[in-house]
């Protein structure tokens, strides 16, 4: 781009997660027994993205959105499985996974980046579950636009950004937070171009003219989270009407659907081994205000009113500050809807499940992880007990809600007889909304370092989940293989509702 300050011709690349589902078709080696939708990860927005693209159009930016996945298949015919009864890991005979879809999908790809001759594109990489072919795609968009600088975003490039550039077809990593450093680079790129200086930039990792890789200071939070425009403010653009359509259409039970769901809260306060959360938000927690919760919760009902009308409230920790709950309560009671949460168990004090009670909370996920106190605080890091977790699921249920347990299968130095022993006390208590995981490790998470000191490296590249993966099952002293794992976690799912 040659100097002298022009209005910005930018393109956000949705969906590509789904797109990358469609074209590298990884194994399931595992999936909840709950996903009503078989191909509802393809629908699935990317709220990252969402917010980036309702901040810049905010700012007066000209951006313009490439739905991967949503813009191409509008029709639910696309979705549905050919064939009824499948098993639940049996391969998907939608039409989407069809190579006709590939092709109108990579055809669809490649003339909106052509049509749109955009001088910067933004990529967001945030599921590591196939980050690899990501940064594939970021190759792909490389040659498509070749005079475009490329900005890669999302939770892998905040974690890994010398890599993405070492890959050599990214410009610019745009880590943690991204209103802010996404706008202060546009601008930059207005005025100047490619010779603009970019090293006052926070949170910025780019090219110096002689081709190093330059990582300025991690950029500060922004305190005041209010100041980003909710995103259901681009929800045309990112076709989340036809995505709620379709996915509504589709699912038989109370899930989560495009069109009901939003974070009142940015990051979270615990250190948990195996989360990312801790390394991304550094344990900290900002709060939306109940006013613009409210506005989204307008919006939501008066745009996306089908069925049950539940609403997911996906906060890693809900119930935290307590008077700002309070007032949360009161604005979400003005609305019929269904609400679900996860929080921890310490924070269902009386007075919190109360409120929830009386603002319509149909569910309270917790994340159990583990009935051994031991490993929950050695391993874990969770800062909970066992008592304390079963104490918060008699008392939700005592509410009226139903309490929903998810464990993981595998972590570091818990034996076999702990977890049958887990699932014995689920019986006893008559729990039947519980779930194991296998122990999925991510690269960047506490865990991952033991794992790294557990395995060397080809025994790791056995345990990658699938050839793009940048997560690993973690099969830990107990089971010789990842199969191994998978299996006794299906017995023991398969035993708790016996």
């Amino acid at each position: 781009m040659s100097p002298g300050r022009r209005k910005l011709r930018v393109l956000i690349v949705s969906d590509a997660w789904g797109f990358g589902l469609m074209e590298t078709r990884p194994h399931p080696l595992w999936q909840v027994r709950y996903w009503a939708i078989r191909n509802k990860a393809l629908l699935v927005p990317e709220y990252g993205a969402m917010y980036i693209a309702a901040f810049l159009k905010g700012r007066g930016l000209d951006v313009e959105v490439v739905n991967l996945v949503a813009d191409v298949f509008e029709d639910e015919s696309w979705f549905r499985e050919v064939e009824e009864g499948l098993p639940e890991h049996a391969p998907s005979t939608a039409p989407i996974g069809s190579g006709e879809a590939m092709t109108r999908a990579r055809e669809n790809l490649e003339a909106r980046v052509k049509s749109a001759q955009p001088d910067v594109i933004l990529f967001p990489i945030s599921i590591y579950y196939i980050a690899l072919h990501a940064r594939e795609m970021l190759k792909r968009l490389r040659e498509l636009a070749p005079g475009a600088a490329l900005v890669a975003g999302g939770v892998y490039s905040t974690m890994h950004p010398q890599e993405i550039m070492d890959d050599g077809a990214a410009d610019f990593v745009v880590r943690g937070e991204g209103e802010w450093t996404a706008l202060e680079l546009l601008r930059a790129l207005e005025e100047r171009g490619s010779n603009a200086d970019f090293s006052g930039i926070a949170g910025l990792s780019w090219r110096d003219p002689d081709g190093g890789v330059v990582h300025n200071p991690d950029r500060e939070r922004e305190k005041n989270i209010d100041l980003f425009p909710h995103i259901y403010t681009v929800s045309e653009e990112f076709a989340i009407g036809n995505r709620y359509r379709i996915l509504k259409s589709l699912n038989p039970l109370d899930d989560y659907i495009p069109g009901g769901g939003f974070l009142t809260s940015r990051g979270c306060p615990e250190e948990c081994t195996f989360c990312l959360d801790p390394a991304v938000w550094k344990r900290k927690t900002r709060f939306h205000s109940p006013g613009y919760v409210r506005e989204v919760l307008d919006y939501c009902w008066g745009n996306f009113t089908a069925g049950e009308r539940s609403f997911y409230f996906g906060d890693a920790t809900f119930a935290l500050n307590r008077p700002r709950l309070r007032a949360l309560l009161e604005t979400v009671r003005e609305f019929p809807f269904t609400y679900h949460i996860q929080t921890r168990a310490d924070s269902l004090t009386p007075e919190v499940l109360e409120g929830l009670r009386e603002s319509n909370f149909g569910s309270v996920a917790i994340g159990a992880e583990s009935f051994d106190d031991r490993i929950l605080r050695e391993v874990v890091k969770k800062r909970t007990t066992r008592e304390e977790i079963l104490g918060a699921v008699r008392a939700v249920k005592a509410h009226g809600m139903t309490p929903i347990l998810t464990f993981i299968a595998g972590l570091p130095g818990e034996s076999r007889e702990s977890m049958e022993r887990t699932v014995e006390i689920l019986r006893q208590e008559g729990i039947t909304e519980a779930t194991f995981f296998p122990l999925v490790v991510f690269r960047g998470t506490a865990l991952y370092r033991t794992f790294l000191e557990t395995f060397g490296e080809e025994e790791r590249e056995r345990l990658r989940l699938n050839p793009w993966s940048e997560e690993f099952c973690f099969a830990g002293e107990e089971f010789s293989s990842m199969q191994e794992l998978i299996d006794y976690t299906q017995t023991l799912n398969d035993a708790i509702r016996a």
